[in-house]
């Protein structure tokens, strides 16, 4: 006895890239930073692309996955590490690389000087946090020269990182 044949019911569309790229690729800017640029890039000649082809979802979705850009969600921002150009990502700088490790070091993290990162609307909390902790721990009475240089380049770094991320989505 053979398999029975399966049934084919209508083709349903491809529902087109969406998901939490989408929206800021199409201009509504809640999202910076130097991979924010080279994602819009990517999905705005695959848009182009599209259009003088007059292909569907299909063919921007295929278009996508050829790119083959890949996001990792992270913790301080949004990698866009590229496993082909590693020398990119500041956080492999310097870095003692565990035996077997591929991808970025989440830990190192740099987002405000990685051209690899895309931070959002959703990193305030975070950034706004560690911003205030830097703020608070240079009120400490003794602190030794170099710590307080050091803490106020953190304070720094996150009041940059809030400064772009505010005026990105205002």
């Amino acid at each position: 006895m053979g398999q029975a044949p399966r049934r084919r019911g209508p083709r349903r569309p491809v529902p087109s890239a969406q998901g939490p790229l989408r929206g800021p690729c199409q201009g509504r800017g809640d999202r910076f930073g130097p991979g924010a640029e080279r994602l819009k890039t990517v999905f705005d000649q695959a848009t182009a692309t599209v259009k003088a082809r007059h292909g569907d979802a299909r063919v921007e979705n295929d278009l996508l996955r050829k790119a083959r850009i890949t996001v990792r969600f992270g913790t301080l921002s949004n990698c866009l590490f590229d496993e082909r150009n590693p020398s990119r990502a500041v956080c492999l700088e310097n870095a003692v690389v565990p035996e077997g490790h591929t991808g970025p070091m989440e830990g190192r993290c740099q987002p405000d000087r990685c051209p690899d990162s895309m931070t959002g609307t959703e990193h305030i909390p975070l950034y706004d946090s560690h911003h205030r902790t830097q703020l608070k721990l240079l009120q400490t009475p003794g602190l030794p020269a170099d710590l307080k240089a050091l803490i106020s380049r953190e304070a720094e770094r996150a009041q940059a990182v809030l400064d772009k991320i505010r005026s990105t989505s205002a």
